[in-house]
């Protein structure tokens, strides 16, 4: 039909349009803020042992985090594949808008590997750990926000959150458990309906990625891994905030790596950067933190985290067989890779 290109044309321009804004409007945000001749003050404070330290932590988190998801795999991986297929996803979240570098990531291990296990399978072990990612940035954020803003209704929003992101668990896991009886009543619903039908795979592949709540055992294991990635996020954090701020609270830390993560989340454009900055200023601004020493914070995080996934997922890339530009196509069109949950 004549139309279509027209719609595929305009998705696109939406798609990265969107991001644009959102970083736009985060830059805006820190020029408003920020006195930006300070920034340079404070980078000068910050000692070389310190870097190796924020460094050293980064990898140790993101060691944790890659164990997480070997062990989410069921061993259908090596841990080398999933280390670097993790770093590879995470380069194109550097590149690419709408977090499409987890799609990448499966493309890129799917068919590989002891099973060659397919796209949506590798998938589903996606969601998996970004669902618990979602679930300890919500408790750790929702814990401390009454410590930060003492209004009672704030403390009263706080746990009701925290109450519905538990029940949300709780729906997921029935809605995993009862995982054939849904996939039969689709079917029948949308037996006439072949549009529908084809996304039948892609919500059996989201709730699939569930079924570790089924497992008590595996799910705290994993939980704890990630926890303790976690910590490290937060140990760099200290480091930083110990060198920069010296009547900071280590408390600190668990606020803006948490409330960060949901930051992380939007859409922003490239690796969320303006976007990651400015939050990490409001969050210290909660906190009464000047605004310059607070972006040196956030700057030198970022740049850590940037620079690291990104040599890593070029590596990561090349020892796994593929290319950059054809990794970055199978991420954008996910939706046309083959294979389906086992």
């Amino acid at each position: 039909m004549p139309h279509e290109p027209k719609k595929a044309n305009l998705s696109s321009v939406l798609r990265w349009l969107l991001p644009v804004v959102i970083t736009a409007a985060a830059i805006y945000f820190l020029s408003q803020q920020v006195d930006f001749s300070q920034v340079g003050a404070a980078f000068a404070r910050v000692q070389f042992g310190t870097l190796l330290a924020v460094a050293g932590l980064f990898l140790l988190s993101l060691f944790l985090r890659v164990n997480c998801w070997y062990f989410l795999l069921k061993g259908q991986f090596s841990f080398g594949q999933a280390f670097w297929g993790v770093n590879a996803g995470y380069l194109l979240n550097n590149v690419l808008p709408f977090k499409l570098g987890e799609f990448g990531r499966a493309a890129l291990l799917a068919g590989k590997g002891k099973a060659h296990a397919g796209f949506l399978e590798v998938l589903a072990s996606i969601i998996t750990e970004r669902t618990l990612d979602f679930f300890l940035a919500a408790v750790y954020f929702l814990l401390m926000l009454p410590r930060v803003v003492s209004a009672r209704s704030m403390q009263t929003l706080a746990s009701i959150v925290l109450a519905l992101t538990v029940l949300l668990f709780i729906v997921a896991g029935l809605a995993a458990r009862n995982l054939k009886n849904i996939n039969a009543k689709l079917q029948t619903r949308w037996a006439d309906k072949p549009r529908l039908l084809r996304w039948l795979p892609r919500i059996n592949g989201f709730l699939a990625g569930f079924q570790i709540l089924l497992d008590p055992i595996r799910f705290l294991y994993a939980l704890l891994l990630l926890a303790t990635s976690w910590m490290c996020s937060m140990g760099s954090v200290v480091v930083l905030q110990r060198a920069l701020l010296p009547t900071s609270q280590d408390w600190w830390s668990v606020f803006i790596v948490a409330g960060g993560s949901f930051a992380n989340a939007l859409p922003a454009a490239p690796a969320n950067l303006g976007v990651y900055e400015a939050a990490n200023v409001a969050l210290y601004g909660l906190l009464g933190v000047e605004q310059s020493t607070a972006l040196a914070i956030a700057l030198i995080l970022h740049a850590v985290q940037f620079v690291g996934n990104s040599v890593l997922g070029m590596v990561g890339i090349y020892i796994l067989g593929e290319s950059f530009r054809s990794l970055a196509s199978k991420a954008t069109h996910w939706r046309k890779q083959p294979g389906d949950i086992a």
